[in-house]
């Protein structure tokens, strides 16, 4: 044995499960944050006993612990694979902290902004419907060019003919639609539209067309309604707050592209092609 793994090996013999130390696994310490970390994403039942759920915890974290011990050990912490999803997670994770902080930090909205926030949008509380939808969704295509063929159309049979004719695949099926989840700006372009003429919008890689078929009425209203309000005027701090730090951080980057992943030449372009994406669509998202 190398002297290196001798003195590898006395340390981890060193470490002790105690103090904030709950357990050491092969030499590896899990700690009380950990646990209480480990808490977080669990669902605790409230009433549970507690002693029991951080036992539970830490045999969750200790069977992590020893599988990712095994896949080390086979070399798997070296592949391409795991360095760049270790990348993206611990961005994620950041990014994610950062937000946080920056929400302890941010303003709570006055009374004043929520009553006039609830007042400008009433289809998030007053008039807030859940709507049962004719539903086609397909993927949204290579070319956006390609969404102009369904502008002049005014029924959902002419939304099929047509991707059909462009050999686009579909799923036609009932579905529900929440106007609070909607927003207010695309529930109005969504009730000024015939009946029977479908709304058309693009979404996470995807083209909804749908006709609204039924409507049931579910107002939000007194507390739920500040509460929901508050949140959503926190989020667009958040948000806010968030852009502004992005800007500067993209103001001050150095950042070299390869030629074929150049970004459009001006910052409209980017936002113009969305624009555009939007624009075609008879409602926005």
């Amino acid at each position: 044995m190398s002297l290196l793994a001798c003195l590898t090996v006395l340390a981890a013999c060193d470490k002790e499960a105690t103090g904030q130390v709950a357990a050491v696994v092969n030499g590896e310490e899990i700690t009380l944050q950990e646990i209480n970390t480990e808490l977080e994403a669990m669902s605790v039942p409230e009433g549970a006993d507690k002693t029991m759920i951080q036992k539970a915890a830490l045999q969750r974290i200790i069977d992590r612990r020893l599988l990712a011990q095994a896949a080390r050990e086979e070399g798997l912490d070296q592949t391409p694979e795991f360095v760049t999803r270790s990348r993206q997670m611990e961005e994620g994770l950041l990014v994610q902290i950062l937000g946080r902080n920056a929400s302890r930090s941010a303003d709570v909205p006055d009374q004043a902004e929520i009553s006039a926030y609830i007042e400008e949008n009433p289809a998030l509380f007053a008039d807030r419907t859940v709507y049962t939808i004719d539903r086609i969704q397909f993927p949204m295509p290579a070319d956006p060019e390609q969404l102009k063929a369904f502008e002049d159309d005014e029924t959902m049979e002419a939304v099929v003919a047509q991707l059909r004719e462009l050999g686009i695949e579909f799923t036609r099926e009932p579905g529900r639609l929440d106007s609070a989840q909607v927003g207010q700006e695309a529930m109005n372009a969504i009730v000024a539209l015939p009946r029977t003429e479908p709304f058309i919008f693009p979404e996470g890689g995807m083209v909804t067309a749908a006709v609204i078929t039924g409507e049931a009425r579910q107002p939000t209203s007194g507390d739920q309604a500040q509460a929901a309000a508050v949140q959503v005027l926190q989020n667009q701090g958040l948000m806010t707050v968030l852009q502004r730090r992005l800007k500067a951080a993209r103001d001050q980057a150095e950042i070299e592209y390869q030629d074929d992943f150049r970004p459009p030449a001006s910052p409209g372009s980017a936002s113009g092609n969305a624009a555009t994406a939007e624009g075609r669509a008879k409602a926005p998202s």
